[in-house]
């Protein structure tokens, strides 16, 4: 034990030391919502459709205000297809919208698939969602007029409906539960479990094999066994990746409490809302604030986090121990490549099933990948917000528990040999080999 301690804190110092830890561990919470928000802020700002020359050419002429208040900018022209098309070209537009005659004296007629769009490139699909609603909206209208019935009868036929979710005890107590910050939530922290997974695993690997092709675990070995060595490694990274998760918990929470407090209000903030003609926007921001603690009220925030903590490691271990036997077997990145896919299957089948468990987080796929060991932490870490019997939860945690507890163990036979073979070519049937030696 007190071997695997020594790798584990050299380990865990050697890369919390580097200022690139640091670095990473400040900048990478504020980093990212940046560059989403950013790119979220230019994409809808800065569309630069209205510089966007369109073509019209409208046969029917049925169409003539139906684009009015696009974002593009339409020049309607007249004469044959080709003519249009010659237009189109010579001014170098965007595109040509081409309406052909309509027939609307069909008033059961309701599929329209006669109209052309022709572009240099291959329009993207927001853009002919963007025209086709254009279109539909236009016919619509037409045939609206010509029947004869008051716009404001069908509007006043049209309804909106909010339904409330509520979640109800055996005590017939009724909890509000909300299904779009439950999916937010469990992509998010289902999505962080297999980011980890690569990143840190990735590590393993590296240090193992760098330490292997430099000889230096020949003399480390010399006083810690090959098995010490692996679970010093696989726990010192793990410690590294902790910690920083901690970090991040720690102020992420922090800049969420500070800011919610601001647009809570306190005493100062209302002597400043009677000092300053910002009382609407004052308001408005407690509004939200209040929003915002009342949506996480609806999901277990306490048992997300502890369980998150508890799959964050159970996967670190399950697969860093599949990382360093890898590491210990080859002699370059290279060669790690044909070992690495099958690791990465269950990964890869984890967050490809995400988007079907977050539709139906009860279903029969959902609760037997949550608990599988391979993709349970991706999983379970998707149903979560959604509630989960207290039963398939431990039970779930319990086969993590013994699937690391496996890995660990099949991982350690091969390490103790991979470790000190250089130049053999390795495949599946030399690793089958080293895992049944007897050493």
């Amino acid at each position: 034990m007190k071997q695997i301690i020594l790798v584990l804190k050299r380990e865990y110092l050697t890369r919390v030391k580097k200022k690139s830890f640091l670095l990473a561990t400040i900048l990478t919470p504020l980093l990212f919502p940046a560059i989403i928000f950013g790119i979220a802020y230019i994409a809808t700002r800065d569309s630069g459709n209205e510089d966007k020359e369109v073509v019209v050419l409208d046969e029917s002429g049925l169409f003539g205000d139906a684009f009015q208040g696009a974002d593009y900018n339409f020049q309607f022209t007249t004469g044959s297809l080709d003519d249009a098309k010659a237009k189109f070209q010579e001014d170098g537009a965007y595109g040509l919208i081409h309406i052909p005659e309509i027939d609307l004296e069909d008033a059961t007629k309701t599929f329209y698939d006669d109209f052309s769009f022709f572009s240099r490139t291959n329009p993207g699909l927001q853009v002919m969602e963007d025209f086709e609603g254009s279109i539909r909206r236009a016919l619509e209208k037409i045939k609206l007029d010509r029947s004869g019935i008051d716009p404001a009868v069908i509007n006043s036929l049209k309804v909106r409906v909010d339904l409330d979710s509520f979640n109800l005890s055996e005590t017939g107590e009724a909890k509000e539960s909300n299904s779009g910050l439950s999916s937010v939530i469990g992509y998010v922290f289902g999505f962080l479990i297999y980011m980890f997974i690569f990143i840190y695993g990735s590590q393993i690997m590296q240090s193992v094999l760098d330490e292997k092709t430099s000889r230096i675990v020949e003399v480390i070995v010399s006083s810690v066994r090959p098995f010490q060595l692996m679970m010093g490694k696989v726990l010192g990274v793990g410690a590294v990746g902790f910690t920083q998760l901690l970090i991040w918990i720690v102020l992420m929470f922090t800049l969420s409490t500070v800011g919610l407090s601001i647009l809570g209000g306190g005493e100062g903030m209302e002597m400043m809302a009677n000092q300053m003609p910002q009382e609407v926007e004052l308001t408005q921001a407690q509004e939200m604030a209040a929003n915002v603690q009342n949506m996480l009220s609806t999901v277990p925030v306490v048992q997300i986090l502890i369980s998150f903590l508890f799959y964050f490691l159970g996967a670190y271990f399950l697969y860093g121990a599949l990382y360093a036997a890898v590491g210990s077997a080859v002699d370059s990145l290279q060669d790690a490549q044909q070992f690495m896919f099958p690791i990465m299957i269950p990964i890869i089948a984890g967050i490809v099933a995400l988007g079907f468990v977050l539709q139906d987080p009860h279903s029969g796929l959902a609760v037997t990948l949550s608990m599988i060991p391979f993709t349970s932490p991706i999983i379970m870490m998707a149903r979560l917000p959604f509630g989960v019997p207290t039963w398939q939860l431990l039970l779930s945690m319990l086969f993590l528990v013994a699937g690391f507890i496996g890995t660990i163990w099949v991982a350690g036979r091969i390490y103790r040999v991979g470790i000190l073979m250089y130049g053999a070519k390795v495949n599946y049937k030399t690793i089958a080999k080293w895992f049944t030696m007897k050493v």
